[in-house]
């Protein structure tokens, strides 16, 4: 279809259309209420904009300023969590599964638990603010719903504190159960910094390899675990292990040195060919990266290059010639310490906005994408350092560092688990009955971590 000329039927199912997805009621209770809250008029238009960005960038017309390959426009993040809310059950052909795992949890956790949220006093300022100035950055705010709601859920009053901005940087809510007050500072990471950077290593050190491999018209596969930082790999590292794959002439090339262990092979697109000539594939997807790559991994971090034809929704693909594709991970201590690091400087920026008059509790939400080697290790660094933490004279209640992990699988539209690590000052408990902040109540909970 023309991008710029969207059917008539783009936002709803045709007549008798399945739902792709199932249906969530409490994800469309939240999603009718941000959309009644923002204004039909305003929401129609920004959801044409956030489409046209999307569809766009799936067939390579726009391309993501920020240089992640996103699909949708930094500048509305906010409308893009809406559309991908409002997607999951009105029009699932627009669904994308991968970032929609991250979203879909959240708004049926604020959708079951609406009353609650809609009784914490500031929540409509808070939320206005959300839509406009903050709408680039809106995981700082959902996630302050999430903590200012279980609060309430376990009994406090809860208020978002008044804010200064230019003034003086305080604490995000107000709690108090009886004589009990406390301030609660939220902060939610956005990847991590390391993160963002090992990223973008990863692509400046793929590109040459991958247009060698382009250029010979084959379909190869690479699969590599570093060894070392990614900053520290040599800029030719897999651009040599490139050549001399293509100048053995082998179906193989094995690998393990001081830098990285891996292979790099010769990948058979046959049997995802195969099953395009049945139906269309949602891509990208987790289906279609398990037929193409012969196996699924959770945490996957691939980059790609392919050749295909979508379908009349590109969306969907509708044929594959070539596929240039690279797994990888990054195991270093190096990279391990950073990324612990990053959820220990958050833990630091709170503590210095909670007041030195009330009790605090600080909040850090992070979501544990590394693969389950780097997060058990990980989540033992972030042990170790909050149990050690100088508050600086702050009077510290508890830090709780809440890991999430979203989840899309060839067998699950979405999944999340959510693993707690925390660490209390002066008090035997812990001020939350209930510390995990989207498994329901009746969901499955079990002792240790999730990976």
């Amino acid at each position: 279809m023309p991008l710029l000329e969207f059917p008539d039927d783009m936002y709803v199912l045709r007549p008798g259309e399945p739902a792709m997805y199932g249906f969530d009621p409490m994800v469309k209770r939240y999603a009718e209420h941000l959309k009644a809250f923002m204004g039909e008029d305003e929401w129609l238009v920004r959801r044409d904009k956030i489409a046209h960005f999307f569809y766009q960038s799936l067939v390579g017309e726009t391309v993501d300023s920020s240089g992640k390959g996103q699909f949708f426009n930094n500048k509305d993040q906010f409308g893009w969590y809406l559309f991908l809310a409002e997607a999951f059950n009105d029009h699932p052909q627009n669904y994308e599964v991968i970032y929609g795992s991250r979203v879909i949890p959240i708004f049926a956790t604020l959708g079951r638990n609406l009353d609650q949220l809609l009784s914490v006093e500031g929540y409509e300022t808070r939320l206005r603010r959300l839509m406009s100035s903050d709408r680039s950055q809106p995981n700082g705010g959902f996630f302050e719903f999430l903590v200012a709601t279980a609060y309430v859920c376990d009994g406090y009053k809860v208020a978002f504190h008044p804010e200064k901005r230019g003034i003086a940087r305080s604490h995000d809510i107000d709690v108090q159960k009886g004589d009990v007050c406390f301030a609660v500072e939220c902060k939610r990471m956005e990847g991590g910094e390391y993160h963002e950077i090992e990223r973008q290593r990863m692509r400046d050190l793929w590109q040459p390899a991958c247009m060698l491999q382009v250029s010979t018209g084959n379909s190869s596969y690479f699969d590599i675990h570093f060894k070392i930082a990614l900053p520290d790999v040599s800029n030719n590292y897999l651009y040599e292990k490139a050549r001399q794959f293509v100048d053995s002439g082998k179906d193989n090339l094995l690998f393990d040195d001081n830098t990285a262990r891996g292979i790099i092979r010769e990948l058979d697109i046959k049997p995802l060919q195969e099953a395009l000539k049945e139906t269309y594939w949602l891509h990208p997807g987790p289906q279609f990266t398990e037929k193409l790559l012969g196996s699924y991994r959770r945490y996957d971090s691939h980059l790609a290059v392919q050749k295909i034809r979508y379908a009349s929704n590109p969306h969907f693909i509708d044929e594959i010639d070539q596929a240039v594709v690279a797994r990888w991970t990054s195991l270093s201590e190096v990279a391990i310490e950073r990324k612990a690091r990053d959820v220990f400087s958050k833990v630091v920026d709170a503590c210095k906005q909670l007041p030195s008059d009330v009790p605090g509790i600080v909040h850090v939400g992070f979501e544990t994408l590394g693969g389950d080697e780097i997060e058990k290790r990980r989540y033992q660094k972030i042990k170790s350092k909050i149990r050690n933490f100088d508050a600086k004279g702050k009077p510290l209640t508890a830090i709780i560092c809440h890991a999430f992990s979203p989840e899309a699988s060839p067998t699950e539209t979405w999944a999340f688990d959510e693993t707690c690590i925390y660490q209390c000052f002066g008090y035997n408990t812990l001020p939350l009955s209930k510390i995990t902040l989207v498994v329901p109540d009746d969901g499955p909970l079990n002792d240790g971590v999730h990976w």
